[in-house]
């Protein structure tokens, strides 16, 4: 798989259901009760230059990793076309700050199918700015990714959903985030029908629990 890497993104990718999150503090208190059930803890340090196995591109190299992360947010574009860059300008036409998402997914318009391009926030290890709720959980506490399409239309294509769970199963093996934590915009917010009926969000996390589980062996 080719991988890119997006520096210095800026604005927030505009899908369904989408809103500005509210300003707050880098690294947020962890939520309380049991409305998420209980939050993982810190991920493991990773050694500079000494990625996890398979030496992926999104490994953050030039920050350490954050504690922050607890849930993994999928997002569709509600676009035909597109990529990071593109989404990029659109927003900084708007006045935007940064690249809402953490990742974004092409489906072959702008960038080859199932290519990921990793955003800033990311490699900043910074809070997203994608999946608005009342006490900003997900926007704190999740990784964004975004695949290009309009999937309450037609389906992912296959490279993009292959993509989806590689990058969710790094995620979740480095971030020590369960495979039920792989959620959807919609399905938390109820506001949206972000990313469509048509991305089986199911089957993402049962690679993620098998792929887990083998490499637990």
């Amino acid at each position: 798989m080719r991988r890119s890497l997006v520096v210095g993104l800026a604005g927030v990718l505009l899908v369904s259901g989408c809103q500005r999150p509210k300003s707050g503090p880098e690294v947020p208190p962890s939520p309380k009760g049991p409305k998420y059930g209980p939050i993982p803890g810190p991920s493991p340090k990773p050694q500079p230059g000494r990625p996890p196995q398979g030496d992926p591109s999104w490994f953050p190299r030039a920050s350490k990793l954050s504690n922050r992360w607890a849930t993994v947010v999928v997002h569709h574009s509600a676009t035909n076309s597109g990529s990071a860059r593109t989404f990029d300008r659109y927003h900084k036409d708007k006045g935007w700050d940064e690249l809402g998402y953490h990742f974004v997914i092409g489906n072959g318009s702008e960038t080859p199918d199932g290519m990921i391009e990793v955003g800033s926030r990311w490699h900043k290890q910074k809070h997203g700015a994608h999946c608005k709720t009342a006490d900003n959980f997900f926007n704190e506490r999740g990784i964004g990714i975004c695949l290009v399409g309009d999937f309450t239309k037609t389906r992912p294509t296959a490279r993009q959903m292959a993509a989806l769970e590689r990058l969710s199963t790094f995620l979740c093996m480095t971030c020590r985030i369960p495979a039920d934590r792989v959620v959807t915009h919609g399905a938390v917010t109820h506001k949206t029908a972000c990313p469509g009926k048509h991305l089986p969000i199911g089957n993402v996390r049962r690679a993620v629990a098998q792929s887990v589980t083998a490499r637990a062996y």
